[in-house]
């Protein structure tokens, strides 16, 4: 398990404020934390609160930023806001954000590639990688998608954050996304489901142990990210089930 940084993403515990979020992750045995600019109680946004005191946070709960999800590239989105998440990324000491696009439509998809022209090469002069992230229903949510946006903004700064979980919401096979994508791929985003619905791991359909083994074969060293996002009443217990299984594959397949 080598260099693998074995995350959890606080959207699965969105109604957690800062500090009650950092402390389940840590009592859950996760060394990094992955966060969100939007929705979450626990988001991390210049707007909200400085990047210092989120170091300051981290440090206390012994987490480390694994990434940070910014907001959408949507019609008329305001690529200023996302430049400003940018910086605060820089200032968090983090080398990679992530965006999703918008709607399914051509004027979506045209939208998203000239903001991602822009902001990759914003995102370069911070020293900041931007990863599209694949979402169902979204504008960037089949292979061929995937493969209009590398095709059409051929940039160093441009990867790929994997989401397992809403390709196999999309009906597509991970490993195929894997093999087709793997030189883009920065992080992963993993769960269990059964349709779109979520699960515990080792409790639905997707062949986790497939997914990341496929991954240590070819070499990958970004984070996994932990997305279990199964909300009731246990949701702590099964954060810290996610981490022994997830570290128990890792651990077998390095």
């Amino acid at each position: 398990m080598a260099n693998i940084a074995l995350s959890c993403s606080t959207s699965c515990i969105p109604a957690y404020n800062r500090a009650e979020a950092l402390d389940a992750i840590a009592r859950a045995g996760f060394a990094f934390v992955d966060a969100y600019s939007f929705e979450t109680e626990s988001r991390l946004h210049p707007d909200v609160v400085f990047a210092d005191q989120v170091v300051e946070d981290l440090t206390k709960y012994g987490l480390a930023l694994s990434g940070l999800n910014v907001s959408d590239i949507s019609i008329g989105c305001n690529l200023t806001g996302i430049k400003m998440e940018i910086e605060y990324a820089e200032s968090l000491g983090i080398h990679s954000v992530n965006v999703k696009g918008g709607q399914r439509t051509d004027r979506a998809l045209n939208a998203l590639i000239n903001s991602l022209r822009i902001l990759t090469e914003f995102a370069k002069a911070h020293g900041i990688a931007v990863n599209v992230r694949n979402y169902h229903g979204n504008r960037v949510e089949t292979l061929d998608d995937l493969q209009t946006i590398f095709d059409q903004v051929d940039h160093p700064s441009l990867g790929l954050a994997l989401d397992v979980g809403q390709l196999h919401t999309s009906k597509i096979d991970p490993v195929e996304a894997i093999d087709r994508f793997f030189e883009k791929i920065r992080v992963v985003y993993i769960r269990d489901q059964v349709g779109a619905r979520v699960v515990p791991f080792g409790k639905g359909e997707i062949d986790t142990v497939r997914v990341l083994t496929r991954l240590m074969e070819k070499g990958y060293k970004g984070p996994i990210v932990a997305d279990p996002d199964v909300r009731h009443k246990d949701v702590e217990d099964h954060i810290a089930e996610a981490h022994t299984f997830l570290q128990g594959i890792l651990s077998a397949s390095s």
